[in-house]
């Protein structure tokens, strides 16, 4: 032990010789050669994660746009067939009043005709001195006033106005004027101390840190792991995923707890979008194994590796001698690596079966 004296001038070169005559040694450059190797290891880990969501960060980008202008043209398409028949309406109106118009000049046009001829003949009637000459031209007043320009209406059918085909898109401008994205919810955090890993099962529990009632369902996604801390890019399987959650706590039951660790994360979703997944969390899953010896049971018994069951003719046939014993004995010894819970807590059971002869 080195005691620095008061005003004593202490440079850096004896500080970490004095450091180093107190922490050298082969134990404690063990462990900082350990320390840092598992600092290099998660230092990997974490560039393989930077680099893998460089990746998801430059296809989802791509696959957004690709869906941003799948809308954009989608909505240039309605707006393409709103224009079209929009359009059309104005042609056909144009048409009609166009036609109605047509038809009573035409109508105008052939009045105008016949009431030149009959005024050219009733003015030639005038003419006439001799009453027995002009008796002779009397149906040409009936003519006259049976003229069809006397039948014709002379109020136009349809009007040039036209105003009851124009629009104003200043709402639906203003409307995709505040066109924006999704609103996406926030991440879960999942409550370390509040999930249960016993019994084959696991039960993982969340929360919202905002409160959030357009949230539909969550999403959970897991994954075996035989490594701690958090989870890895290389070298893992692929995550399993549980969706329609609409609670903050799910179990999954009846598993083989053949790793050490599993990965856990969970997204909310609203009715359109999914939001961003939560801090990964990794359970120890310590699995429950055991086999049976096959070499050191009874004939009648059929022994796998997990699992025994009765044959009453598997000894038939074999030469064997008989036990005079009321009970055969049968011992197997069973090795438990248990996982902690609240029901059993144990290392080693030895089963002893006693089969009657």
């Amino acid at each position: 032990q080195y005691c620095f004296k008061e005003n004593e001038n202490v440079t850096v070169g004896k500080a970490c010789f004095l450091i180093s005559n107190v922490t050298t040694g082969p134990e404690a450059l063990q462990r900082i050669i350990s320390t840092l190797a598992n600092k290099n290891d998660e230092i990997q880990n974490f560039i393989d994660t930077l680099n893998h969501t460089l990746k998801g960060v430059q296809e989802n980008s791509s696959n957004i746009l690709s869906e941003l202008d799948e809308e954009f043209d989608s909505l240039y398409s309605i707006l393409d067939e709103v224009k079209e028949s929009m359009i059309n309406c104005i042609k056909q109106e144009q048409a009609r009043k166009s036609q109605e118009l047509q038809s009573q000049i035409s109508q105008c046009n052939n009045a105008l005709e016949n009431s030149e001829e009959l005024l050219e003949f009733a003015t030639r009637s005038l003419d006439i001195k001799e009453p027995e000459e002009f008796s002779k031209y009397v149906c040409v007043y009936h003519r006259v006033t049976m003229a069809s320009a006397f039948r014709l209406s002379l109020k136009p059918k349809v009007s040039d106005n036209m105003t009851h085909l124009m629009v104003d898109f200043s709402q639906e401008r203003q409307m995709l004027q505040t066109l924006k994205f999704l609103p996406v919810p926030k991440a879960p955090e999942i409550d370390p101390v509040e999930c249960l890993v016993a019994d084959n099962s696991v039960t993982v529990a969340w929360r919202m840190l905002e409160e959030d009632n357009k949230i539909d369902h969550f999403i959970l996604e897991h994954r075996k792991t035989n490594f701690d801390g958090l989870p890895r890019v290389k070298d893992e399987r692929c995550w399993e995923i549980i969706d329609n959650i609409k609670g903050t706590e799910y179990t999954l039951s009846g598993l083989k707890f053949d790793s050490k660790y599993m990965n856990f994360r969970v997204r909310a979703c609203n009715k359109a979008v999914a939001g961003e997944y939560s801090d990964p969390v990794t359970l120890e899953t310590k699995a429950l194994n055991f086999n049976l010896d096959n070499s050191s049971s009874h004939l009648n018994l059929k022994v796998e590796d997990t699992c025994v069951e009765w044959d009453p003719t598997g000894g038939k046939g074999q030469e064997t001698m008989p036990l005079n014993l009321p009970y055969g004995q049968m011992l197997f010894l069973i090795h438990f690596e248990a996982v902690p819970s609240d029901i059993f807590l144990f290392i080693y059971m030895t089963f002893t079966f006693y089969l009657l002869l």
